[in-house]
């Protein structure tokens, strides 16, 4: 427990460092925490191969980056002793060729990079060489050093081939011998897994089997890391967690390894009244003790609120998750199930299975006698207190409710993303390239035509693109510039495509007869998918910012345009016969939007 706490967000940080994790495995002699590596065994391989090349690991603080570069260096047979206390720089001699590994760029000062810069360059440059290197740098600190070097032909060409590797993944440059690997692309959901597993099943847990308040079932450590195991696949816990993480993701939120295992480590040991939030074995019997232990709840702990709320509010891992507002969201059936299921018969059999089930961190002493005093009207004090318990009541639902329950109580509706549920199941069929839900697309239609015209329109099988009368992002476009169909008809369709730059999905827009190539696309965020599905639902709450709105009008000016240059070259001309004919949008009685012409002679 000692070594897992170095994992937690404490205040020395030790989680920052792999070498501060190094010396603790050595202090305290335990088998160290491994997780998958598939790019160390391609490194490998490819450094023992007959054709290396050069590769630069980069990524964002935490990504594993060094982590990588050390186990490369002991899979090749490097002296472990000599890269924790050697130099910044390893060479390493393979046969007849040499292998530079740097750790990390950033520990370079700029008059020790600018001289291993320009030989880097030299080498990935030369086909002959025998020198081969691996560095592991930070995005901007690799640009940084790249410019700051003495620029010459071959660093301006590495540094043109670095930035094309960053944006695009591939480069037009063949005489330089160099591969990228971003670590920061990669799916943090599935590392989250990989990282449950492998410290929920280190062996160091066999210990606690000699410990008498595990053994008895009331041990709070033990009783979080049999809930992070879950019973079986179907456990909602994980798919719940993971599916945070997708999202926080695709909203443009990484997680890295390192916030990860942090993550892991405060939901078994978070509470509040332990040193730094953080449990140790010794903790457990006074908090047994103190009749506390419901405190140690891991549905609070994934959020943070084992911590103090300045703590909290600065560490960047409960920031993204805090983010989704689950405790502060409900709907009226969650907390009618809370609040009054004891005593509804309408939620009776719902109240027993979700909340007198869970005696640990459910129907405990605490909560039952916080609702009692709620219900008989307690004083003010009385009342937060229950307030408080239902908020941990909400986060400890919104992860154990069971699937055939999670859809009869909208288990969406405990975050801000009510639609991220439709949202998950759109990006899951896209990915399986299956057809996705026809709700999914009418929503999005709906929703861009209610922003496109400012009007509550009903229509979901055309896109009404509208205007103002010119390309101003007015609130309200009241003349019509073009219907296109969202099923496919001559030449035009309106459809939800995989966004394959990005790994996501959006809206494709197409506007001409025989194009593979949508012609306008618009990537759908989480955020976007959301401000879509509340305004066509006819509501949006003030919280949204207005990046989305002016997002959205941008992707209709771009719409406008192309409609504007397919009526060019159709040789359409409005003013011909010497009349303008505006079309103005009317609703009819059931919403739909309707042109009404108007002829105007010029």
């Amino acid at each position: 427990m000692r070594f897992l706490r170095n994992y937690g967000p404490i205040p020395t940080n030790d989680n920052m460092y792999d070498e501060s994790i190094q010396r603790a495995l050595r202090r305290h002699k335990i088998r160290p925490i491994t997780l998958p590596a598939p790019l160390r065994d391609c490194l490998v391989a490819m450094f023992r191969g007959d054709a290396p090349i050069s590769h630069i690991i980069t990524g964002t603080a935490g990504d594993g980056k060094t982590y990588h570069c050390r186990e490369v260096w002991t899979e090749l047979g490097g002296d472990v002793t000599a890269w924790n206390h050697g130099d910044k720089v390893q060479r390493l001699a393979l046969g007849a060729r040499t292998l530079v590994i740097v750790k990390d760029l950033s520990e370079l000062r700029d008059d020790e990079s600018n001289d291993l810069i320009v030989e880097f360059a030299r080498n990935v440059a030369n086909p002959a060489t025998d020198t081969f290197y691996l560095f592991a740098a930070n995005h901007g600190q690799l640009l940084e050093k790249l410019k700051s070097a003495p620029a010459n032909d071959a660093v301006l060409r590495v540094s043109k081939v670095v930035e094309d590797l960053l944006v695009t993944g591939s480069s037009a440059d063949p005489g330089i011998a160099l591969e990228l690997t971003d670590l920061s692309r990669s799916p943090a959901a599935e590392m989250a897994m990989a990282i449950i597993e492998e410290v929920t099943g280190h062996e160091g847990w066999e210990g606690c089997g000699e410990c008498s308040a595990s053994g008895d079932g009331t041990c709070p450590i033990f009783e979080n890391r049999r809930r992070l195991i879950g019973n079986g696949p179907d456990d909602p816990f994980k798919h719940r967690l993971t599916a945070l993480i997708e999202l926080s993701e695709r909203n443009g939120s990484h997680f890295p390894v390192r916030q990860l295992l942090a993550l892991v480590a405060n939901a078994i040991l978070g509470h509040p009244e332990a040193r730094d939030g953080l449990m140790s074995c010794n903790d457990v019997t006074s908090i047994q003790a103190s009749g506390h232990a419901d405190r140690a709840s891991i549905y609070r702990n994934i959020f943070g609120e084992n911590l103090k709320p300045s703590k909290a509010e600065k560490t960047e891992l409960f920031r993204k998750l805090n983010a989704f507002g689950i405790g502060a969201e409900t709907s009226n059936r969650v907390d009618n199930l809370l609040v009054y299921g004891a005593d509804d018969p309408a939620y009776a059999a719902d109240y027993a299975a979700l909340v007198l089930g869970d005696p640990v961190y459910g129907a405990t002493p605490a909560y039952t006698n916080a609702q009692r005093g709620y219900l008989e009207g307690a004083d003010d004090g009385d009342r937060t207190s229950f307030l408080g318990a239902l908020r941990a009541q909400r986060q400890r639902l919104f992860f154990t409710m069971p699937a055939d329950k999670a859809a009869d109580y909208d288990l969406w509706d405990l975050t801000v993303f009510r639609y991220a549920g439709l949202y998950l199941e759109v990006a899951e069929k896209i990915a399986a390239k299956q057809p996705v839900p026809r709700a999914a697309l009418n929503m999005v239609v709906r929703g861009l035509n209610r922003i496109f015209t400012g009007m509550l329109v009903q229509n979901q099988d055309e896109l009404v693109l509208a205007t103002s009368g010119s390309y101003s992002q007015s609130k309200r476009s009241p003349l019509l510039d073009e219907l296109i169909s969202v099923p496919r008809s001559g030449g035009e369709e309106v459809s939800i495509v995989a966004d394959k730059s990005e790994g996501s999905f959006g809206v494709s827009v197409k506007l001409v007869r025989g194009s593979d190539i949508p012609l306008v696309f618009l990537s759908l965020s989480p955020t976007r998918f959301e401000f879509l599905g509340r305004v066509a639902e006819g509501a949006l709450p003030s919280s949204f910012s207005l990046e989305c709105h002016e997002d959205l009008l941008a992707f209709k000016a771009r719409l406008l345009r192309e409609t504007e240059n397919r009526r060019k070259l159709d040789g359409d001309d409005e003013a011909a016969n010497g009349e303008l004919v505006l079309r103005f949008i009317e609703l009819s009685a059931d919403g739909r939007a309707q042109p009404r012409r108007v002829i105007v002679r010029v």
